[in-house]
């Protein structure tokens, strides 16, 4: 396996860990802001939200350039997310911001390892668009 395919699981797993982490920090700050207890669960709703208005539109968006700088991109909108947080934004605000960017994450994740694939495929010989081996080789029957 290539040590690419290794970085991007990872990358999605941090990414995940991460996403998460800032759950139970929004949690946390709202408890400590005394908000009412409906709050925690819009809290993931507004999250999920980002996922059902973004739905098509996340696709084009993802394919219209490196899955990689997508990813790079959309971990960047969580970025801002967090730190909008640290800045006093309500955390229902923030974290939907976080839910913007996974949402736009969440195609180019599972894109990034056909792409992978492709370019490793490519650079082995191969007989037209088929992935089949061509039939240079040099055994003589």
């Amino acid at each position: 396996m290539k040590s690419g395919f290794y970085t991007i699981m990872a990358a999605q797993f941090f990414s995940s860990l991460a996403d998460n982490a800032l759950l139970i920090a929004a949690i946390a700050l709202l408890r400590d802001l005394n908000e009412p207890g409906w709050m925690t669960p819009a809290l993931k709703q507004s999250f999920v939200l980002s996922y059902v208005l973004l739905a098509p539109l996340v696709g084009a968006f993802a394919d219209s350039m490196p899955k990689g700088q997508v990813m790079l991109i959309t971990n960047g909108i969580k970025v801002v997310g967090c730190v909008l947080m640290l800045f006093t934004l309500h955390p229902l605000a923030a974290y939907a911001v976080v839910g913007f960017g996974a949402a736009a994450y969440s195609p180019a994740k599972y894109g990034i390892l056909t792409e992978l694939l492709r370019r490793s495929s490519s650079s082995s010989p191969t007989d037209g668009s088929k992935g089949r081996p061509s039939r240079r080789s040099s055994s003589a029957c």
